[in-house]
């Protein structure tokens, strides 16, 4: 027997006073007067129809609104578990499909109709003489009815859009024949230097590597600076009136995610946002099936939907991303991780910074911090590290105008710069930092958001190893892509934010690789007693001179960033460890030397974050 069921009363109102309106057909079996009172409410508030508050906050299924809806018009109605029996026509299109809401099955007389944006009445007036020639089911069900008859497409869409539209930018594409005839050539020169003239070749390297530092260490002196004449507040937006603000979809691209989906939902749940105005998709793989039972178990309000993305290579998120961009319906789209805790007003200032922006202003960039600092020394340098590059580096591109790296969760962009762009590319491992590039090389601005997503830090040597492993590993592979045809990327980005790409991108990842070299080399020089030696010529004295500057003024600037961070955030407790951060660096450096044989070996290879050791 089906209960009604009941939001909580109006403050100080009396359903008693209720006029009939056009959703009494859902009192008594499915909801009661104040129920329906508070939707209406709530409605009227947000700017929506009330039958989208009752599905939004869990006070009614999809399901049995539909149902009622079907009665109440005289249609018929399809259960979810109908539609996929019956093929869909070879004829239509998904992209069609979805725009209508409409899904016509071979062989059949009646189409099937999603009726949830359209009002009660409306819909019978419509639809009332067309009788036996259209049946109602859920949105929800249609669009999975839509992904199960249309999959191969779908599934093929999302993996090579990018490819097929623009080779040149997809890291499935070969490098450039260019650069593995410039790196052949250079192994070959390294290797004569080092067998012919060993002494010299070391000098030289030496000197390469002194001068190659010297731009990141601007940027980072660059970064200290701004982050100091920074307002250390700043005023926030001004609060925008609910039925005013847009629909807003979240993509949140789970794998083997069982342990920590119900916090996920949780979160999400509490974001400061109308309900009926956010689009929630959790995206799970088809054989995921601990995750899949486990968000099919918690009862999920309307507003939450489970795509579920067919297997097949590659299995990566930003393939995962793609599955589900299509079925999105907000104008603007965030995507977060399985373990993100963003703060509740997250949506709201990213709506208003995006009304406040230019119109080529088509990605924010949240800022990430670390919820358990406390788990171990890994925890504590990852909340350094975080603090310095979002609460810092980060703020200084966006500043400056250079294009943004983005970090993998917490990006908010507009639907339509993703879909220009052809969204992901699902063969790039960090696929956040290339569409941060593409969407540069495209006319576009990224921006950064003054509001934190709390996420979880790996606490084991090995699982953080693996993922800093996959973001060196995407970093190449993005340098290596955007570089195939440097004319085009310095025609499209201009002298500076091609300039801000190397730094960011080509800078990072050279730094890493050399990092451990300064050690090895001084080293070098201990054992062969020249290291407190006077310079031996003229050669010498500037490379001494570079090189000190290098570790006094970088390691510097980069401890003093991480250390300001810290205190801005109050996290005081974490200042002792400033001075360990250059340990910190040569574990990045050993997992981009670990990154560099895996592009070798398996450039495509994702290794997964297991989440849920924060508790």
């Amino acid at each position: 027997m089906q209960v009604a069921r009941h939001a909580p009363a109006l403050p100080g109102g009396d359903s008693r006073r209720l006029t009939r309106s056009q959703y009494d057909f859902l009192l008594g079996r499915l909801i009661d007067r104040a129920t329906l009172a508070r939707a209406q409410a709530l409605a009227l508030r947000w700017g929506v129809a009330p039958h989208e508050v009752l599905i939004a906050n869990g006070w009614i299924s999809a399901e049995d609104y539909t149902r009622a809806l079907a009665a109440f018009c005289g249609v018929g109605f399809v259960p979810e578990t109908h539609l996929d029996a019956v093929p869909a026509r070879s004829s239509d299109r998904p992209k069609d499909c979805l725009r209508a809401g409409l899904l016509r099955q071979r062989g059949m007389r009646q189409a099937v109709f999603a009726p949830e944006q359209m009002a009660p009445m409306q819909l019978r007036r419509d639809f009332e003489a067309l009788g036996g020639r259209v049946c109602f089911a859920a949105s929800q069900t249609v669009r999975g009815a839509i992904r199960h008859h249309f999959a191969p497409e779908l599934k093929h869409e999302a993996s090579e859009a990018l490819f097929e539209r623009f080779p040149d930018r997809s890291a499935k594409s070969p490098v450039a024949l260019w650069m593995r005839i410039a790196l052949a050539l250079g192994a070959i020169l390294l290797a004569a230097g080092l067998i012919f003239a060993f002494a010299g070749t070391v000098r030289a390297l030496s000197l390469l590597m002194v001068i190659a530092f010297v731009p990141v260490i601007g940027l980072r002196i660059a970064a200290l600076w701004h982050f100091t004449e920074a307002a250390k507040t700043e005023a926030p937006p001004a609060r925008m009136a609910d039925a005013a603000l847009p629909a807003y979809s979240l993509l949140v691209p789970l794998l083997r995610e069982a342990k920590v989906l119900p916090r996920l939902a949780h979160n999400l749940s509490r974001l400061d946002y109308p309900a009926a105005k956010l689009d929630i998709k959790l995206i799970l793989e088809a054989g995921d099936l601990e995750t899949i039972a486990m968000a099919r178990a918690l009862d999920l309000p309307g507003n939450f939907e489970i795509v579920i993305v067919p297997s097949g290579f590659p299995q990566t998120k930003p393939k995962a991303l793609n599955y589900a961009l299509p079925f999105v319906r907000g104008e603007f789209v965030a995507v977060y991780d399985a373990e993100d805790l963003p703060e509740r007003d997250q949506i709201r200032k990213a709506v208003a910074a995006f009304r406040a922006g230019p119109p080529d202003l088509a990605c924010l960039q949240g800022r990430l911090n670390i919820y358990n600092p406390e788990k171990s020394w890994l925890t504590r340098q990852f909340t350094l590290e975080y603090s310095a590059l979002f609460d810092g580096l980060l703020p200084t591109l966006d500043h400056y105008g250079l294009p943004i790296p983005l970090g993998g969760t917490s990006n908010h962009f507009r639907l339509s710069a993703l879909r220009w762009l052809s969204a992901w590319d699902a063969y790039n491992v960090t696929e956040d930092a290339d569409l941060g590039i593409r969407l540069a090389r495209a006319g576009y601005r990224c921006g950064t958001l003054a509001s934190t997503t709390y996420e979880e830090a790996p606490a084991r040597l090995w699982a953080w190893v693996k993922q800093r492993t996959r973001w060196m590993k995407g970093y190449l592979q993005t340098w290596l892509v955007h570089m195939g045809r440097p004319v085009a990327l310095w025609r499209e980005l201009g002298p500076k934010r091609f300039a801000g790409f190397q730094l960011m991108v080509g800078g990072t990842l050279l730094s890493v690789l050399i990092h451990p070299w300064f050690y090895a080399l001084a080293g070098y020089d201990l054992l062969r007693g020249a290291f407190f030696a006077a310079p031996a010529n003229l050669l010498a004295t500037p490379l001494w001179g570079l090189a000190l500057l290098d570790v006094t003024i970088g390691y510097g600037a980069a401890m003093a960033l991480g250390f300001a961070a810290a205190r801005r955030r109050g996290a005081y407790r974490l200042i002792p460890h400033v001075a360990l951060m250059p340990l910190y660096w040569l574990l990045i450096s050993f997992a981009a030397y670990r990154a560099l044989w895996q592009f070798l070996t398996g450039r495509f290879t994702w290794e997964k974050t297991e989440h849920g050791e924060a508790g």
